[in-house]
């Protein structure tokens, strides 16, 4: 919402979807910030927050998104939602988040959102301006219910990660700024449970949350209470949802909800891709004669059809991350080290702190930063902000940030060994090459994973780039220093991670474990096979596979209460985490 632009232009009838002729003008040059060592809490620099009189305190450090398009001078403005939106929310649009034109989701689905109270499936891509499109309707309606004594949440946003459920927050909370009446609390993994608990019971309008967290609390009775007079009900980035397995969740959620039809709740449902399972949640939330909106155009090209894409497939696993130093400073010689800014995406936590670690120590590379599951909430919410605010450098990640997340200005999208399926290499690569801005992918596989290229992503036409290897020797080095607990922290996730390609592969457990074990000398410079527990090599299907070192089980000390994680999802593959799955990943 910081993007605005205020002149005057032709009228848009309120039922069409308006489409904006503007792009963003590319790279833009006002960002400053640069980067600070990878081993402060964040590898870039906090960026300054400036705090506005919401209706409740905001949450820490979180900066909100530009817009990914340019907001279009020929849709409906705000001024003429006049009778179906309260005055005080249309001055907040206006004059306070210098707001005139409605970018073109908000335009095609506000009236019916507002107006007749529609259930309303939107197809629509993130950056769009779908978070306003949802939390207006939302705010009215609990403007028309006005306040009352009792202590109901009005509207349940779900999210499918941590980070897009605090930039919901911040965008509620500037929405109601002339509202500070109202409150909006937070319902997410790494967080401290009991505080979130008494924030909700002291009364909570809006609560935005990750269904592993919500289903925590919905445990608790006066919390489910507390939802007895919900009035809006939204799932957002809903294809991400489904995709992270969080479909059990949202069917136990939505059973300790009240009665759809008794409270008149309105459903809204917002998605970029409308598969078959978004369509199955849709039924569950949404009443039967729901209406389904668009706003991405028929035949509209997605940023892997434009962005041109290096494939660089070298020998071995041993090689990949010599080669990923190598694709790293060609780009960066190409684009210029002050401006080039990457996203590296690696398969598991454990790889990412691995190629964090090995970018880190190289001298050359701009500033560098990790991002995934297993960092804590405080660090995420500092790294996912300074990268944003920074001007260049580097952020390694898992898919924690393929989807729901955007950063400006992002030169170049590296995806280092293969993703979990086609969808998240399309939204990976989406990262760049924003409002209009021109980007580059590079995809770096071992041979073994060239199935993935030739055939999962078939329809996408590669520029074949031969690998530079020559850091091979220097990244070596690097690893050999990590030592043996980092040896096979890396070693096992690699294992657990590949278990699951052996068919695309045409590995068997036997294969799997003897390549392994040659990544783990040649690429991690181990100087033997790392262990692995095993209670943990039972779980991950390889008892008895020939070559594989199982140490025995540390003495059972009793079950400890576990850190504050999404306690009642779906495990993330049992490789030691903390607190189990947390922030709905």
């Amino acid at each position: 919402m910081d993007q605005s632009q205020r002149s005057p232009s032709r009228r848009h009838p309120y039922a069409g979807r308006g489409r904006g002729n503007g792009r963003g003008k590319g790279r833009g040059k006002s960002m400053t910030t640069n980067a600070a060592p990878r081993n402060n809490a964040s590898s870039f620099p906090p960026p300054a927050f400036e705090a506005s009189p919401a209706s409740s305190a905001p949450p820490s450090r979180v900066a909100t998104p530009p817009l990914t398009e340019a907001i279009p001078l020929d849709t409906p403005r705000f001024k003429d939602l006049e009778g179906v939106l309260s005055p005080v929310l249309i001055q907040t649009m206006i004059q306070d988040l210098k707001f005139d034109h409605m970018m073109p989701v908000q335009a095609a689905t506000l009236h019916d959102l507002l107006k007749n109270r529609a259930d309303v499936l939107a197809q629509a891509k993130t950056g769009t301006g779908k978070t306003v499109a949802f939390l207006l309707p939302a705010i009215q309606t609990m403007l028309n219910k006005r306040k009352s004594a009792d202590k109901c949440i009005s509207l349940l946003v779900i999210s499918p990660t941590r980070e897009l459920a605090l930039q919901i927050q911040k965008e509620a909370t500037k929405i109601l700024q002339r509202l500070p009446e109202y409150k909006t609390c937070i319902a997410i993994g790494g967080t401290s449970k009991d505080k979130e608990e008494r924030q909700i019971l002291a009364g909570c309008d809006i609560l935005i949350g990750t269904p592993g967290r919500l289903f925590d609390h919905l445990s608790d009775e006066r919390i489910v209470w507390a939802f007895r007079n919900l009035d809006t009900l939204v799932l957002d980035e809903a294809d991400r949802l489904l995709d992270m397995g969080f479909m059990p969740q949202l069917k136990k959620i939505i059973h300790c909800l009240p009665d759809k039809v008794k409270t008149k709740r309105q459903g809204m449902l917002f998605s970029a891709t409308i598969a078959p399972h978004v369509k199955e949640v849709a039924h569950l939330i949404l009443n039967k004669d729901y209406k389904f909106i668009s706003t991405i155009q028929e035949g509209e090209l997605g940023t892997h059809e434009r962005v041109p894409q290096h494939l660089v497939v070298v020998p071995t696993f041993s090689d990949v991350a010599a080669a990923m130093v190598g694709s790293l400073r060609a780009e960066i010689k190409l684009e210029g080290k002050d401006t080039f800014k990457a996203i590296v995406f690696a398969p598991t936590a454990a790889l990412v702190d691995f190629y964090g670690d090995i970018l880190s120590a190289l001298p050359d590379m701009p500033n560098v930063s990790v991002l995934h599951s297993r960092v804590s909430q405080s660090k995420r919410t500092s790294a996912t902000n300074a990268y944003r605010e920074a001007k260049n450098g580097i952020l390694v990640a898992t898919d924690v940030v393929a989807r729901g997340m955007d950063f400006p200005n992002v030169t170049n999208v590296f995806q280092v060994g293969i993703p979990s399926d086609k969808e998240s290499y399309i939204h990976r690569l989406g990262r760049t090459a924003r409002a209009g801005a021109e980007g580059r992918g590079t995809f770096i596989v071992a041979s073994p994973e060239t199935f993935f290229s030739q055939w999962t992503l078939k329809e996408i036409a590669f520029e074949n780039t031969e690998p530079d290897l020559n850091a091979k020797a220097e990244v070596l080095r690097i690893a050999e220093k990590m030592g043996d607990e980092k040896h096979a922290k890396v070693y096992q996730a690699w294992l657990g991670y590949y278990k699951n390609h052996t068919k695309g592969m045409k590995f068997d457990n036997a294969r799997l474990v003897e390549e392994g074990n040659k990544f783990a000398r040649g690429g991690l410079g181990a100087p033997e096979n790392p262990g692995i527990k095993k209670s943990t090599v039972g779980k991950m299907g390889l008892k008895g596979v020939k070559g594989i070192t199982v140490v025995p089980d540390p003495p059972r000390v009793g079950r400890g209460q576990g850190g504050g994680g999404e306690g009642r999802s779906a495990g993330s593959g049992g490789r030691g985490g903390r607190g189990g799955r947390t922030g709905g990943f």
